[in-house]
């Protein structure tokens, strides 16, 4: 499977190919247009963190831990947003 960011959901590889099949390009779970650079994936992500998403703090979190996404590497901030997740209930 495979993790979309656009959603937070991990998609099977099979649904993948299934639309591609169909021609579509969109994420098959939630039909967003597939995002083509860091700051695109940046921009929904954040929306679903300032939406409150445990799934997108999280992943946001870890973009901040490595330095991804063309993120300055934060572990401070990391370890701010693995705390507010695991308030949320998030166990990883």
């Amino acid at each position: 499977s495979l993790f979309r960011e656009c959603c937070m959901k991990r998609v099977c590889k099979g649904c993948i190919l299934a639309a591609d099949k169909r021609g579509m390009r969109d994420c098959p779970f939630c039909r967003t247009p597939t995002p083509e650079t860091d700051s695109q994936i940046l921009v929904m992500v954040r929306k679903r963190v300032s939406a409150g998403d445990p799934e997108a703090i999280y992943f946001l979190g870890s973009r901040y831990e490595f330095g991804l996404y063309g993120l300055v590497k934060d572990v401070t901030r990391a370890v701010e947003l693995y705390e507010r997740t695991a308030e949320l209930g998030v166990k990883e």
